[in-house]
């Protein structure tokens, strides 16, 4: 592309991998975050070797907060824990999920990848080779599930939660009793047509109170036979 900087010399300057890395290590350097001496690839394990960490409370850019409410700390609450560059270690008490297997949705469903699809296909489904490997959803049941619901790998399956239903072949896999599993990466996007496909219709709408990570991989379901 050609891009200089103000003085006219390449904005770039750098053309090898080996190169690019080094630059961009020098981004952090000096920062929380700083790769000049990362373990890997060299062996020079670097950071904290003194054993003191970024807490000051005059260098946090947060002072944490309450694991089960979300609830943040104040300066003050932070600072009487004496933090100055120790480590934190929280432990907290088992909570079960939001959602947790009913006699009406007996199972749990956990979504996920597959290998040959990223996100929502907006660009592995327009590559013809990785769509062509894993084109449609699918369903991965244990072999015990699968038999007490008279299901036979291959049967067009119904997936139902409190939120919705999503129909996909099944597959008979070595996955955990009680549990079953869809990709997410199938939608509507390339398939106007098509329906009951996105796993995520299934799932709950909660979030870790403190990461705000959504709670996908845990849904209480109901596995049916279509044909």
């Amino acid at each position: 592309m050609d891009f200089r900087s103000c003085s006219g010399d390449p904005l770039i300057p750098w053309s090898t991998p080996e190169e690019a890395f080094e630059a961009w290590k020098l981004r952090g350097a000096g920062r929380p975050c700083d790769y000049t001496g990362i373990q890997w690839p060299f062996g020079d394990e670097r950071l904290y070797t003194d054993g003191v960490f970024n807490t000051d409370p005059d260098r946090c850019e947060s002072y944490g907060h309450d694991l089960a409410t979300g609830a943040e700390l104040t300066k003050e609450e932070y600072a009487a824990r004496r933090p100055g560059g120790r480590a934190f270690l929280h432990a907290v008490a088992y909570e079960p999920s939001p959602e947790t297997p009913t006699g009406e949705y007996p199972l749990l469903l956990t979504t996920g990848r597959s290998v040959h699809q990223f996100h929502s296909r907006t660009k592995t489904a327009r590559a013809p080779q990785l769509n062509a490997a894993a084109p449609e959803p699918w369903v991965e049941v244990n072999a015990a599930d699968a038999a007490a619901a008279g299901i036979r790998d291959g049967d067009l399956v119904a997936v139902t939660s409190p939120r919705g239903t999503v129909r996909a072949p099944a597959r008979i896999r070595g996955i955990r009793p009680g549990v079953v599993f869809i990709p997410f990466h199938q939608g509507y996007f390339d398939a106007p047509g098509a329906f009951d496909r996105a796993a995520n219709e299934l799932t709950v709408t909660s979030w870790d109170p403190v990461s705000k990570q959504p709670l996908f991989k845990v849904t209480a379901v109901r596995l049916d036979k279509v044909t």
